[in-house]
């Protein structure tokens, strides 16, 4: 059998009611994602880097592995940005200066609790 992708933007608050028993041009809707799962992948920072300050999932290539983290900016007087960033990390003692870090993704929805449909 076979499968299709769609990704489709809506208004917010605009979106349809979708259930299991949704029929889509004359096939059944197997699986739905409330995220846009086409920038929901990993990405090289020679590519793109993430927001400042947004927590996302860091993968440091001497050894930590995948870490949660985010860019810190550097500011000058008046809470002027500098340009300048770092890497800050969620786990304690974890320095920028420690880490490679190669790739970054968005972190994922929480998983719904055992028995609950997402």
């Amino acid at each position: 059998m076979g499968k299709v992708t769609f990704v489709v933007e809506f208004e917010d608050g605009k979106e349809p009611a979708l259930s299991a028993s949704t029929s889509l041009l004359g096939g059944k809707l197997v699986a739905f994602a409330w995220r846009d799962l086409i920038h929901d992948q990993v990405v090289s920072v020679d590519a793109e880097l993430p927001s400042a300050n947004d927590e996302v999932l860091l993968f440091d290539a001497n050894g930590e592995g995948w870490v949660i983290g985010w860019r810190s900016m550097w500011m000058a007087m008046g809470q002027k940005e500098t340009g300048e960033w770092e890497w800050s990390f969620q786990l304690e003692g974890l320095s920028h200066e420690d880490v490679r870090i190669t790739h970054w993704a968005s972190i994922p929805d929480e998983p719904a609790p055992a028995g609950e449909q997402p």
